[in-house]
């Protein structure tokens, strides 16, 4: 069977708690990242991202992948990581990388934010499909394909089959986001969510839509107060999520002046609950960024929201509210 010309990574469904029928489940970490497909043909590699744009020279570091197949062919799926000086996933550090094609290695961004390719499924090899193959066959695929411990730029961990409260507690203890719970027997469904792939957090992170901003007060006068964001509901209307003002420096607050400016229109996008504070300047709903916040308020709103960086990976229209971190 002939490479695939382009893979829609198969996304994970939220999930409040974790699957009933544990053993049924093999567990991986929840990589705070940006999920990225890999076409590795005649040693060399080519990178698409969730939206299938060529991200092949925004991340040279991780090609090396490419060199450790030893001429195979592969279609791999996997998440592009940068660690931060503790060695956890910053996606706030990923930031300065993503949607920036670079030089080469020796690029300044590539040294002050390394990424590291995180590898958790092959989708195709040497002429063969493994899509209809279940979870547990690809992944065992995997690991006779790449060596343990990984190499240059890239990592591909081993799951852990089963026992999934000790691998969220495990991750929780570490400061991680969570867990992906997969179905062993699952076959790999292209650019599909279901229930046969859940995301399990320990932390309150959720991706939301910029629907406005609100200009700064006192020494922010000038500039970018808070942003305005949303979600759509189960109908695909977008519903106001509240105002996201922390976690903004000065340069990103003048960044996303700039990105939003050519996006400002004259009626607000949200449908129902407005944003509760005059002067919201209303832009169309693109751009998707994410946040970490306490909980979910009664009436809709995201409490205490800190804003963690845009996503350049996920459509706005794919963005739902998610359900929250496990106590």
């Amino acid at each position: 069977m002939p490479r695939p010309g382009t893979v829609k990574p198969m996304m994970a469904s939220p999930s409040p708690v974790l699957p009933a029928d544990d053993d049924a489940y093999g567990y991986e970490v929840k990589w705070d990242g940006v999920r990225t497909i890999a076409y590795v043909s005649g040693g060399a590699v080519k990178l698409s991202s969730r939206t299938l744009r060529d991200v092949t020279r925004v991340y040279p570091d991780v090609h090396g992948v490419a060199d450790t197949l030893g001429g195979r062919e592969a279609v791999l799926d996997g998440e592009v990581v940068a660690f931060d000086d503790t060695g956890r996933p910053s996606f706030e550090k990923l930031q300065s990388r993503m949607n920036v094609e670079v030089s080469g290695l020796g690029d300044p961004l590539v040294a002050g934010a390394p990424a590291v390719y995180v590898l958790f499924d092959l989708l195709w090899l040497d002429g063969r499909s493994l899509l209809d193959a279940p979870y547990e066959e690809r992944r065992a695929e995997l690991e006779a394909l790449l060596p343990s411990g990984g190499g240059a730029g890239w990592q591909a961990p081993a799951y852990v089959p089963g026992n999934g409260a000790a691998m969220l507690a495990a991750t929780k203890a570490q400061r991680l986001e969570g867990v992906i719970a997969k179905r062993l027997g699952s076959r790999y469904l292209p650019g599909r969510r279901g229930t046969d792939w859940l995301k399990v957090k320990n932390v309150n992170r959720q991706e939301v839509v910029i629907g406005g901003w609100l200009p700064g007060e006192g020494g922010l006068t000038g500039t970018l107060g808070a942003l305005a964001v949303g979600v759509y509901d189960d109908e695909g209307v977008f519903r106001y999520s509240g105002r996201v003002g922390t976690g903004l420096t000065l340069a990103e607050r003048n960044r996303l002046a700039g990105l939003l400016a050519p996006l400002v229109t004259d009626e607000s996008p949200f449908v129902g609950a407005q944003p509760d504070k005059r002067g919201c300047v209303f832009v169309r709903p693109e751009l998707v960024c994410e946040v970490a916040f306490a909980e979910w308020t009664a009436i809709g709103t995201l409490r205490h929201p800190a804003y963690k960086g845009l996503r350049h990976d996920k459509p706005a229209r794919e963005v739902v509210r998610e359900g929250a971190a496990l106590p």
